[in-house]
């Protein structure tokens, strides 16, 4: 859970101290993008980050080297309108580091949004 956490107060402080606790060859996979890599991750981050508007975690729980999460974010579109995403997050956790991230939400209105 410290792992998690930290990834988490890095992203919201809006530093790079988030990157301290991703490995190197992490994957990404989410219902709009996937991404394998340190870098790619980081990219994606640098494009989604400034969009959100708002989040709340509803859940986080432990389980072996997992965290799972259930968060509402709330996130401006391009377009200007604020949407709300329900999601699921798996985070997998090996010698201290994210390996791998899975997020899974409706993505039909984000989707909707960017076109």
């Amino acid at each position: 859970m410290q792992v998690f956490q930290a990834f988490g107060q890095g992203m919201m402080s809006g530093t790079d101290s988030w990157k301290e606790v991703i490995a190197d060859d992490i994957v990404f996979t989410g219902p709009v993008d996937q991404v394998k890599g340190l870098n790619a991750f980081a990219e994606l981050n640098e494009s989604f980050m400034p969009m959100i508007r708002g989040n709340e975690m509803k859940q986080a729980v432990e389980t072996g080297n997992f965290v799972i999460t259930q968060i509402e974010m709330d996130v401006e579109m391009p377009s200007g309108k604020t949407i709300k995403l329900d999601m699921s997050e798996w985070y997998e956790i090996q010698n201290g580091k994210i390996q791998n991230i899975k997020i899974y939400y409706d993505a039909e209105e984000f989707r909707n949004e960017l076109k």
